[in-house]
């Protein structure tokens, strides 16, 4: 029994260490045609290419309501967020464009738009499906050049904008239903996002549609002033305050509609959702002060952090020059999410969840051809606790060894 108890101890002093070395990591940006590129994330897309061809959308959607289309989506947008910084001759930039494209007709395929069908929303098929798919769709035109794009994905992408202009500008809330009845606004945001990218593409349209949505959206915000978690169908009246899980991803995307909006929005999330647990940064579930949160929405939700809110946290805070906070994020999920390169790629949590795989992949690549630098100091409180339970654990190794017979 003792050489079982000093195993474990041994192993949680593995543990630790293992934690603080991983608060260390720094990206790999090793050239691709001369040019630095983000190697880690490469490689957890190489990794995810496997499950992702194998099925991996449909056992997402077994699990989470719209797993499906989200898993294709993170896949895709990761891989277009490398796209800009290479040169379209390197065999990289070829294979990006080619697994994005195949995430795209995934999500506009009958299994992608199969759980979302109706045509009786104002928005046919909803916000959810609409806004991601015009999106990622809208990305995946803008890592072409202009000659290159498939005439019917135009076709496709302009069709999706104007369905969600008209729905918007028909709508007495700026929230439109994802599905009938129902309406989050994470999901609504994306679909506007689409629009302020169709006039980045093209000639714009949608400029007063966007003034004027972010006008109602300024009306239709919670008691801490910011977009909530759920509303009101056709009202926009908050049903559920701010989430981090919601925070954390539309924030992402108000960025590209009206900076300052968003920047003012930012500001909040930060004050209300920010926290540290044992000197390391985490997102918040539930706003500081309001009841715990916890469903499918926000994955695990562990001492009041939150899975998801942390994960794509990680993203929010590095667009919004947070650097400190994005690189203490960053580092936190190398280490508790157990990080592991291989031959076959890079993967989080042994490659078990591949939409976990996918939205670290999706928040690490934002970081695409530098490394972002915060300060350091982030870390210390953590190391200090480390090195007491470290020698509590020395402590206990010794006290357990045998004693000699006299």
């Amino acid at each position: 029994m003792r050489r079982l108890g000093q195993g474990i101890l041994l192993g949680l002093l593995l543990v630790v260490g293992y934690l603080n070395v991983r608060l260390y990591h720094r990206p790999d940006f090793s050239p691709e045609n001369g040019r630095p590129i983000n190697r880690d994330v490469v490689a957890q897309l190489r990794f995810l290419r496997g499950p992702m061809h194998a099925g991996a959308g449909q056992q997402m959607q077994s699990i989470y309501p719209e797993g499906f289309v989200y898993l294709n989506a993170l896949y895709a947008l990761a891989w277009l967020e490398l796209l800009p910084h290479l040169p379209p001759q390197a065999p990289l930039y070829q294979e990006g464009l080619v697994e994005a494209g195949w995430a795209v007709r995934e999500i506009q395929s009958p299994n992608g738009s199969a759980q979302f069908i109706n045509p009786d929303l104002s928005l046919p098929n909803g916000a959810f499906y609409q806004g991601w798919s015009a999106y990622v769709l809208g990305r995946y035109l803008a890592a072409q050049p202009a000659a290159r794009r498939d005439t019917a994905d135009v076709g496709q992408f302009r069709r999706q904008c104007a369905l969600i202009a008209r729905a918007l500008m028909g709508s007495p809330s700026p929230y439109l239903e994802s599905y009938s009845g129902a309406a989050w606004p994470a999901d609504g945001v994306v679909g506007v996002a689409a629009l302020a990218e169709h006039d980045r593409l093209y000639p714009a349209r949608y400029q007063p549609l966007l003034r004027q949505w972010v006008q109602q959206v300024k009306g239709c915000l919670d008691s801490r002033g910011l977009i909530p978690h759920r509303t009101a169908a056709g009202s926009g009246q908050s049903l559920e305050a701010a989430r981090g899980s919601s925070q954390s991803q539309l924030l992402n995307f108000l960025l590209e509609v009206d900076p300052a909006f968003a920047q003012q929005q930012f500001r909040r999330y930060r004050r209300h959702f920010l926290t540290t647990r044992l000197g390391l940064p985490g997102i918040r579930e539930a706003a500081l002060g309001a009841p715990p949160a916890d469903d499918v929405d926000s994955g695990p939700v562990i001492w009041d952090v939150g899975g998801a809110a942390s994960l794509v946290g990680r993203r929010t805070m590095q667009r919004y020059a947070d650097s400190t906070t994005a690189v203490g994020l960053r580092n936190s999920i190398e280490g508790f999410g157990a990080a592991l390169t291989t031959s076959a790629g890079k993967r989080y949590l042994f490659g078990q969840l591949p939409i976990a795989d996918a939205f670290i992949a999706w928040a690490n690549s934002i970081e695409a051809t530098r490394e972002i630098r915060g300060a350091t100091g982030w870390r210390g409180h953590f190391q200090l606790l480390s090195v007491l339970v470290a020698a509590g654990l020395l402590a206990a190794v010794v006290a357990l060894r045998p004693r000699r017979r006299n």
